[in-house]
């Protein structure tokens, strides 16, 4: 039986791993992970639940009786508290902005990276987030760190915003793009920051279906397609 395929996407806020990995999963027919939807998700079931976000063993207790599930597919991650698809509640701004704070728990990021191992074990797989490479799938076939400039992931983070009709200027985005950064890089648990043998990748000036092809480009020359 051949190896299950794994490709780690890592990188900051706004630089393009959600919309490359949903484009790959599909072009590849493979399942896709999105493992932030998971820390959102509980981020959500905290804030509904009163909780301090500050407090690990409150935020742990949530995450242990919130039944987060996801449903796994090529192209797509649908995430559930109980029945209810949050797939689409947990993008706003007040549900990321909040959502470093819970990541930051070292039991918290121990229990959603065991799930995320169970949910893609033996399966060919894209797994997107922010310590893929370095926690969650060290020993992944191919490594990608998507970088952009910060300008343009606030950028795009805000024409987001403007399309699911959330109030944000740019200015403000660019705000809390830079302080999501300064948070991520800056954690204890698991920070932001590029493994050994990631392959880099400058999405900058990249419209998408140019990531696409360079991600493409470098499984074939690693033989994976």
């Amino acid at each position: 039986m051949n190896k299950a395929l794994t490709i780690a996407i890592d990188g900051p806020v706004g630089s393009g791993k959600g919309t490359l990995s949903v484009a790959l999963s599909k072009k590849l027919g493979i399942l896709y992970l999105y493992t932030g939807g998971m820390y959102r998700a509980l981020t959500l079931a905290c804030i509904r639940k009163g909780v301090n976000l500050s407090d690990e063993d409150a935020v742990f207790e949530v995450l242990t009786t919130c039944n987060l599930h996801l449903k796994v597919s090529s192209g797509d991650t649908v995430i559930y508290l109980g029945e209810e698809d949050v797939t689409d509640e947990i993008i706003r701004p007040e549900i990321s902005n909040k959502t470093p704070i819970i990541a930051a728990h070292p039991r918290v990021r121990e229990e959603m990276v065991r799930r995320q191992k169970e949910i893609v074990e033996g399966h060919d797989a894209i797994i997107e987030g922010r310590d893929i490479a370095t926690v969650v799938a060290p020993n992944a076939e191919v490594k990608i760190f998507l970088t952009a400039s910060l300008e343009a992931r606030s950028f795009r983070r805000f024409e987001q915003f403007k399309e699911r009709g959330i109030q944000k200027t740019y200015e403000e985005v660019l705000s809390d793009t830079s302080e999501r950064d300064s948070l991520d890089e800056n954690r204890v648990a698991s920070p932001l920051e590029k493994h050994k043998g990631t392959i880099e990748v400058d999405t900058t000036a990249d419209r998408v279906e140019q990531t696409v092809a360079k991600v493409m480009e470098i499984l074939k020359e690693r033989q994976f397609i």
